[in-house]
């Protein structure tokens, strides 16, 4: 007997994978190029909404692969 997967929970989690993806080295490169020349000049805006749009996108990674983890290894009774 093979164990069965949940393909909803692995599409869904790969789904917030693929949306954390980019911003996992945009956020960086950004911060590099806009946000700290404008900390410098004392505006925080943008390295505030930076700063914001890197932590976003952990959460969605780390979402993500609880989802695909759920998705493999949840227990459901048939």
């Amino acid at each position: 007997m093979r164990p069965a997967s949940n393909k909803q929970k692995l599409v869904k989690g790969l789904t917030f994978l693929a949306f954390a993806f980019p911003f996992l080295f945009a956020g960086p490169a950004f911060y590099y190029w806009v946000g700290a020349p404008a900390l410098q000049q004392g505006k925080w805006g943008w390295t505030a909404f930076i700063v914001l749009m890197m932590f976003g996108a952990v959460g969605l990674a780390v979402r993500g692969i609880v989802l695909i983890l759920d998705g493999f290894f949840d227990h459901q009774e048939r």
